[in-house]
C-alpha cells in the first residue's frame, strides 16, 4: 500500500534563517496542528486508535502502521486506509485546516527544520490527546510519508 500525502508538505512550510520565530512557539504550533486532527482521531475505531497512538512514538512508524494494518481485519484495514488517503485530500477537513495553518503561519522562520519538527513531536507526544497528529509527524520524519 502506498499513500501519496501532499499534506506532509504542509505541515513544516516554514523558510529557514536565523531569527527562528517558530522555534519559540512550539507548544502553541503543535496545539494548533493537533486541532486540525481532532474529528480525524474522532472518527478512528478502537483499533485504528491504539494504531496511532503506536505509530506516534515508534522508533520506526513506516513498519509500524504497515504491521498494524495487516493485523486488523480486512474490512477495518481497507476503511482505515480510506481515512489515511482523506488527509492529504485537497478540501478535505484535515487538508483544508493545515492548509489555513500554513497560511497563517507563512512567515515563521526557524533555524533548523527537521530540529523545529522533532520538537513538535515531542510536544504533540506529551500532550496525549494528539496520537493521529503526532503520528503523521513521525511518519514524515521517517520518511516523508506513509508507504
Amino acid at each position: 500500500m502506498k499513500l501519496s500525502l501532499p499534506l506532509l508538505t504542509l505541515l513544516i512550510a516554514f523558510t529557514s534563517c536565523s531569527s527562528g520565530s517558530a522555534d519559540k512557539k512550539v507548544p502553541e504550533l503543535a496545539n494548533e496542528m493537533c486541532g486540525c486532527f481532532d474529528s480525524f482521531q474522532q472518527s478512528l475505531s478502537s483499533d485504528a486508535k491504539d494504531l496511532m497512538k503506536a505509530v506516534s512514538v515508534a522508533a520506526n512508524p513506516q513498519t509500524e502502521m504497515m504491521n498494524g494494518i495487516s493485523k486488523l481485519k480486512p474490512q477495518d484495514a481497507a476503511l482505515f486506509s480510506e481515512k489515511l488517503k482523506s488527509i492529504g485530500t485537497k478540501g478535505s477537513e484535515v487538508f483544508n485546516c493545515m492548509e489555513a495553518f500554513d497560511k497563517k503561519h507563512a512567515n515563521e522562520t526557524t533555524k533548523d527544520k527537521k530540529a523545529l519538527t522533532e520538537k513538535l513531536l515531542t510536544e504533540m507526544q506529551s500532550m496525549g490527546n494528539c496520537p493521529t497528529g503526532a503520528a503523521i509527524v513521525n511518519l514524515s520524519l521517517s520518511g516523508g510519508g506513509i508507504r
